[in-house]
């Protein structure tokens, strides 16, 4: 069986009559026109660029793996760039869409090396080549760059305080800021000795105040080598303008904090914990090596303070044969003590008291639960006990019993701290402490 043959007839007038054939037609072929003939019509031509600078990175190369780094300015350095191409290529240029770096693959030492500038495209525009770099090479100084880690010396000057306060020594305000790192070629790292920072403040004040202070790096003469500005500027030591010293600072600006404070000399008195019921602190006799301190702090909070107690001296400490105590001052927040004293020496008279041992076998347990009961190992020996001689002379150990609190305990074996308590005698206590092995079921 024959296949029957079909054919394919292109009717060029039919395809023309189609209105939408016939507009798209004429946009691609006016634009092959446009294109020809701005081929024929736009010779090569130049195009200068002025006022260009050039980006030179280190990075990944031998002289950073020598710990090397650029201290020229070059960002100073301005270079005239001229660009060869088509008319129609070179007109839509701009500066962005190239860029100028320099080959340091061969520098490997400290000092100066002259390197040559080349461009790069940085877009997708072609068609165009650099005929000129002007200057085409130029001097790039290389130095070894260090970091140094230095603190901070605050210095505000002109500061008095009014009359009954006290100018103290000025603090850095962020205590991130205490140190500051400084990182730049050796040759300048290894001049700066200290740094610090400075304000001329010049009146006289009444409570703290707080100023935006510049930093300052001295030489090992004190002498300043540059000054940097809250504003960002930075001056050498005449006081002159500094374009670029080649330093980073891990912070270029910083507060100064100048505490305003009120000094104050004050009774010192002794605190004590684990009283009895029937005794109180005035009951005990004592005396201290500083009777009197002299305090420094805000003034709203030492204007309020009448006396200052030190940390409570526990009574179990206490008997006729340890009588000698090493205690801290229990200061308020911002207050602090102005004297080269850490530590007061607090000596109880324990001349009236006496002591005796005992082994208590009334043992009571509170606290446990109703659904657990309780066995214990009955007895706590070697018990000492302190009070009045009057009254530990009568004492006998049916008046004394051992409390034992079991809140929280569980099912289980526990060894817990007893108190030695007297419902007879209100003005007696234990020496040491105690405890007894529980079984709970």
């Amino acid at each position: 069986m024959m296949r029957p043959k079909f054919r394919f007839k292109l009717n060029i007038s039919r395809l023309f009559s189609n209105k939408k054939f016939a507009i798209a037609f004429s946009l691609i072929l006016s634009f092959a026109i446009w294109l020809l003939v701005m081929i024929n019509q736009n010779p090569v031509r130049e195009q200068v660029f002025t006022d260009i600078s050039a980006n030179i990175s280190i990075d990944n190369t031998a002289a950073s793996d020598m710990g090397l780094g650029i201290v020229s300015d070059i960002s100073s350095q301005k270079f005239t760039v001229t660009i060869s191409g088509p008319n129609y290529v070179v007109s839509s240029l701009s500066s962005d869409d190239f860029v100028l770096s320099a080959d340091i693959s061969e520098v490997n030492s400290v000092g100066t090396h002259r390197l040559t500038i080349y461009g790069n495209r940085n877009s997708s525009k072609t068609g165009y080549t650099f005929k000129s770099i002007s200057p085409a090479e130029i001097d790039v100084k290389f130095d070894y760059i260090d970091s140094k880690e230095f603190q901070l010396v605050p210095k505000l000057i002109g500061v008095s305080a009014e009359e009954g306060l006290v100018a103290e020594t000025p603090v850095v305000s962020n205590n991130d800021q205490a140190s500051i790192t400084v990182k730049g070629p050796r040759a300048i790292i290894e001049k700066i000795a200290s740094a610090g920072t400075y304000y001329e403040v010049n009146k006289t004040l009444s409570s703290t105040q707080t100023f935006d202070s510049q930093i300052v790096l001295y030489d090992e003469n004190g002498d300043i080598l540059y000054q940097y500005l809250p504003d960002g500027s930075i001056l050498d030591g005449t006081g002159n303008v500094v374009v670029n010293n080649n330093l980073s600072l891990s912070f270029t600006s910083v507060k100064v904090t100048q505490p305003i404070s009120k000094k104050a000399t004050l009774p010192v008195k002794v605190a004590f914990s684990n009283l009895p019921s029937g005794m109180s602190a005035d009951d005990i006799d004592y005396r201290v090596d500083h009777s009197t301190i002299t305090v420094i702090g805000t003034p709203d909070v030492i204007s309020g303070l009448s006396e200052v107690t030190l940390s409570p001296i526990d009574l179990t400490q206490i008997s006729p044969s340890s009588d000698k105590f090493e205690v801290s001052a229990a200061l308020n927040d911002g207050v602090r003590i102005f004297d080269s004293i850490e530590t007061f020496t607090v000596t109880v008279d324990v001349s009236d008291y006496a002591e005796s041992v005992f082994t208590i076998s009334n043992i009571k347990c509170v606290g446990l639960s109703s659904e657990f009961k309780v066995k214990s190992d009955g007895t706590v020996k070697n018990v000492k006990i302190c009070g009045p001689k009057s009254v530990i002379s009568e004492l006998t150990v049916s008046d004394l019993y051992a409390v034992a609190d079991l809140t929280d305990k569980s099912a289980g074996s526990h060894t817990v701290p007893v108190i030695i308590r007297s419902d007879k005698y209100d003005n007696i206590w234990q020496f040491g402490s105690y405890s007894i092995s529980v079984d709970i079921s």
